[in-house]
């Protein structure tokens, strides 16, 4: 499966709306840290790449479904590989963000 330019352009807009999400996961995570011993900005960042890898599968699957395209453990492979780099190119971003919000 080949990555499009309207694929690209929907992964990044996927990440857009799960990164304007990071507050809502800040306010999330410092409610229930309670005394647990965690890094609340790794706690963050998780949840925005847990997110983002669901719903970007989520639409990616949903267009070889579309297309009749076979999916089987290459395809995946080759889904994961398309999610992932784009979710990389956002990785300072999505550290900046979640500072930014733990210290707001």
């Amino acid at each position: 499966m080949q990555l499009t330019a309207e694929d690209q352009k929907e992964l990044e807009t996927i990440l857009s709306i799960v990164i304007n999400q990071i507050p809502s996961y800040t306010n999330m995570v410092n409610a229930s840290i309670g005394s647990w011993d965690v890094n609340a900005d790794d706690c963050i960042f998780g949840m925005v790449y847990h997110s983002f890898i669901a719903k970007s599968t989520e639409y990616l699957q949903n267009k070889l479904t579309d297309i009749e395209q076979e999916t089987n453990a290459e395809s995946i492979f080759e889904i994961m590989n398309m999610v992932s780099d784009v979710f990389n190119g956002k990785v300072a971003e999505i550290k900046q963000k979640t500072v930014a919000s733990s210290l707001g």
